[in-house]
């Protein structure tokens, strides 16, 4: 008798997620089992892609379809399957050797199920729960659990495209908010190519290469075809990328390998970095409009470089005594991937210096006139060093400091330059500065240029030439009589007989073809700019931190991955703090022992320089949907001076950033989740990606209230620096005020997520007096007294909250725009503009640094401010080439 089949199916393993589930092997036929709704067994289908079993050597009988075996009772219904039981029996094919008696048994009518052993049936039994637990193993393997959480434990919809790919409710909802479950059953992310998960941003970054270089030469190694934008005014590219044409969505022939997409809008995702000739309304036209509108701004900055470098030149042959046309400056060495600092300031070299034919010692020329001037400010020839004591965490809350540093030396300030070393001109003859200074004191400092003989007068020149060639540019200015009408515009200031109190405030790509115009006409006057709407541009990428952390790190367990360098607003120091942890108090907060907010900030990760290379689909979207293109496109934007330097030359990194910290709703006074005031040496546009608010209990809220009563008595005896100062005293109370006064209610807005002060240009003088005046009212590191200013606005240690804003209009007369970004907003702000910010909940923020024409002037005079700071200075690290990217040869696109 032969051994008999058993098919057994666990009705309780039947998952909820809207599909039969069926437990037939692989060759069982489709009449056997009646399949129940309009999705096929798609598990059995994957697993049968996922494993393929090798056949033995010799031929072996094929398994025959197995069918039901009906007992007597459904004989007459047998023309209708019915769904197999625990125990139906399934005859076993006669051996190869009775072939002649198969036609027999064949013919012979069933008799009902032959009678088993235990043995066999209790062996069969074992042998089949076993085989089920490894089906379903394979099928969780297949594609049972969601493709973007791994999960398996909810409601799923299966891709009715690509049949592979299923994704959960949840998902659906959290991360792809514009599709509904109907669009991802038709079409999943990942046929869309709108995936998020962490497989396919990995292929998606194993596919691209790594440098932009290459990948302008992969760009370019193809026929690349665009498409004319429907405005000007900042829409983003539709240019599709590698020449690849947009086919129908049921078209599986050209599917991308990177990621298994057929999607126009991946295509699109790249950067446009083959030029401008398409991507503007109107082409040659408006690429001459904006040449004209570029030489008007920037003519005047070249003549004023051109002047400085012949007055130098003009020195040299007095001192040779040489005629001006006898005059021959040597080359300097230099390549176009390398970037040449002045020794005594630290300032970007762009032509004209002098150097050291023994040390190489190397000075600009703003250096070298005032040497000859004998009031060298550039650098103040050495380092600059403050020192910020630990006087222990009650005093950072309004306790005493530690016994032992009461009476220490709280800074170590060195002079400007050494008394017994003094660098100086002799005749107008410059040496090479002593050992001290960095220099070696023996040879004379020859004059050195980088570009060709003449070559920036020639510039000049026919800049010059042209200008009286070409008509003058449309240039905009004067008064703004939509934001006079409050059309678009956000009131943002209360000074007295102002025009300059709203800020423009467009909607992002509202199709009026004068956008960009009208952008301009207070871009020009160096006012900020707010673009509601941006992230509905970007609405199929998640810039929840989490998930970006996942979409750069994986599920990497190193342990640089798992923790994570942060500055505490409190202290200004870097903490470190696990990554989970800092992820956990982002949505729910996190406070000291005392019960006061800790504020973390995490700047600039990734790294701005790894932004594109670590989220490739992040980045690209990024800076194709920030609007007014022109300008803020890195790559191929018209209006931007850095995106139209030479290809080969060395450039300053200009972003994305990102910035990821908490935030709290009321104003603290210590330890707020700030942006010190600073200015910035560019232009920069700064989006709020993502907000999450966190609302502290009312015992906290008693507790800082309680807090904040001691730090304000502490701030009246630690203004004059006395401890034994009595606090009653009138002399003293005049310096202090009510530095925590309530937040105002602007800021209980429910898509607020932080608050900005941007002063205006003409305002920045009046400012500086201020914060001198007042300076030891705030403080920095350790939360200590500020003892040594350099340049207030450049220091970045001064945040003025709303009492200091208060006094100082009144003392002043001036305030800043004050408005709550939004979600979803950009904000522009122009080089320039002193501007300090406050996160009212916890953001992420995404910003890019870039150059715009009608600030070149503005970036060179800034320049010249931070060349006068300390070596060491902060402001120094990171310096822009304004003056290289002013002068070098734009890319001219075909």
């Amino acid at each position: 008798m032969g051994a008999m089949g058993v098919h057994r199916i666990d009705t309780a393993l039947r998952w909820l997620y809207g599909f039969e589930t069926e437990d037939d092997e692989e060759g069982q036929d489709a009449g056997a089992v009646q399949k129940s709704g309009a999705d096929e067994d798609w598990g059995v289908e994957q697993e049968k892609r996922g494993r393929k079993r090798k056949r033995p050597s010799s031929a072996a009988p094929c398994k025959r379809p197995r069918a039901a075996t009906p007992s007597p009772s459904d004989s007459a219904s047998a023309s209708s399957p019915r769904p197999l039981t625990s125990w139906d029996p399934v005859p076993k094919r006669p051996r190869s050797g009775a072939q002649g008696n198969s036609s027999n048994n064949n013919n012979r009518p069933s008799a009902g199920p032959v009678a088993v052993p235990a043995e066999t049936v209790a062996a069969a039994a074992a042998a089949a729960e076993e085989e089920g637990t490894r089906r379903r193993r394979r099928r969780k393997k297949a594609g049972w659990s969601c493709h973007q959480c791994n999960t398996a434990k909810r409601t799923m919809v299966k891709c009715g495209r690509c049949r592979e790919k299923i994704y959960c409710t949840f998902c659906v909802k959290k991360r792809y908010r514009d599709l509904s479950e109907a669009e991802v059953r038709a079409e999943c992310p990942c046929c869309r190519g709108i995936c998020s998960c962490i497989r396919c941003i990995a292929e998606v970054k194993q596919s691209e290469p790594k440098s932009p270089s290459l990948r302008k030469c992969n760009s370019s190694s193809r026929s690349a075809k665009r498409k004319k934008k429907a405005d000007p005014a900042g829409v983003e590219s539709t240019s599709v990328c590698n020449g690849v044409a947009p086919t129908e969505a049921n078209d599986h022939s050209s599917l991308i390998s990177s990621n298994g997409i057929n999607n126009p809008s991946v295509k699109s995702d790249k950067v446009d970095t083959l030029g401008v000739a398409a991507q503007e309304e109107g082409g040659a036209e408006t690429k001459v409009k904006y040449a004209r509108y570029l030489l008007h701004y920037l003519m005047p900055c070249l003549k004023e470089l051109n002047k400085d470098q012949m007055a130098e030149i003009e020195t040299e042959a007095k001192n040779l005594g040489l005629k001006l046309s006898q005059m021959n400056v040597e080359q300097a060495d230099c390549w176009n991937d390398e970037r040449v600092f002045c020794d005594n300031c630290r300032t970007s070299i762009f032509d004209l210096h002098r150097s050291c034919p023994n040390c190489s010692y190397e000075l600009c020329i703003a250096c070298c006139k005032e040497l000859r001037e004998e009031d060298l400010q550039g650098g103040t020839c050495r380092e600059e060093l403050v020192s910020y004591p630990n006087r222990g965490f009650d005093y950072m809350h309004g306790g005493d400091p530690l016994p032992e540093l009461i009476n220490c030396e709280e800074t170590d300030l060195s002079s400007c330059q050494p008394k017994s070393k003094k660098w100086v001109a002799s005749r107008g003859i410059i040496r090479c500065p002593p050992t001290e200074l960095g220099g070696c004191g023996e040879h004379v400092l020859k004059l050195r240029q980088i570009f060709p003989k003449d070559w920036l007068n020639k510039l000049d020149l026919n800049a010059s030439w042209l200008n009286k060639k070409l008509e003058p540019s449309n240039i905009v200015s004067g008064e703004c009589p939509k934001c006079t009408k409050n059309e678009n515009s956000r009131y943002a200031a209360t000074r007295e007989n102002s025009t300059d109190n709203c800020i423009y405030c467009p909607k992002s790509d509202n199709g009026e073809a004068d956008d960009l115009k009208h952008f301009q006409s207070h871009w020009v006057k160096g006012e900020p700019v707010i673009v509601q709407g941006v992230l509905q541009k970007m609405p199929d990428l998640s810039w929840e931190p989490p998930h970006m952390w996942s979409a750069v790190h994986g599920s990497s367990t190193s342990s640089d991955m798992k923790n994570v360098k942060t500055i505490d607003c409190l202290s200004w120091c870097e903490v470190e703090i696990c990554t989970q942890d800092f992820f956990n108090g982002y949505y729910e907060g996190r406070m000291y022992e005392n019960q006061w907010p800790e504020m973390l900030k995490l700047k600039d990760w990734p790294t701005s320089n790894h932004f594109e290379e670590l989220l490739p689909s992040h980045g690209a979207k990024y800076i194709n949907s920030l609007p007014f293109q022109p300008y803020t496109n890195l790559k191929s934007g018209s209006l931007s001076v850095s995106a139209l330097l030479p290809d080969d030359i060395l450039k300053i990194d200009m972003g994305p950033k990102s910035y990821i910290a908490y935030g709290c709703t009321q104003e603290l006074g210590r330890g707020d989740s700030v942006t010190k005031l600073h200015c910035d040496i560019s232009d920069a546009v700064n989006v709020l990606m993502h907000t999450a608010k966190v609302v502290p209990s009312e015992e906290q809220q008693d507790a800082i209230q309680n807090l904040k009563a001691r730090h304000e008595a502490q701030d009246e005896k630690d203004c004059c620096g006395n401890f034994a100062i009595n606090r009653n005293d009138k002399c003293h109370k005049s310096c202090v005020g009510e530095n925590h006064a309530s937040s105002l209610n602007y800021i209980d807005d429910e898509e607020g997520g932080a608050l900005w002060d941007i002063f205006r240009r003409e305002d920045a003088e009046k400012l500086k007096m201020y914060l001198r005046k007042h300076s030891k009212e705030f403080r920095h590191i350790y939360c200590s007294p500020v003892e040594k200013i350099f340049n207030p606005v450049h220091d970045e240690t001064f945040y003025l909250t709303e009492e200091h804003k208060r006094k100082l209009k009144e003392e002043h007369g001036i305030e800043p725009w004050t408005f709550v970004q939004k979600l979803g907003e950009a904000v522009f702000i122009p080089a320039g503009c002193p501007h300090q910010v406050r996160n009212l909940k916890s953001c992420t923020k995404i910003a890019i640094d870039f150059v715009s024409p009608e600030n070149v002037k503005e970036c060179l005079k800034l320049t010249q401010e931070f060349r006068k700071l300390p070596k060491n200075h902060r402001a120094k690290e990171d310096k822009l080439e304004i003056t290289a990217q002013t002068t070098r040869p734009n890319r001219v696109s075909g």
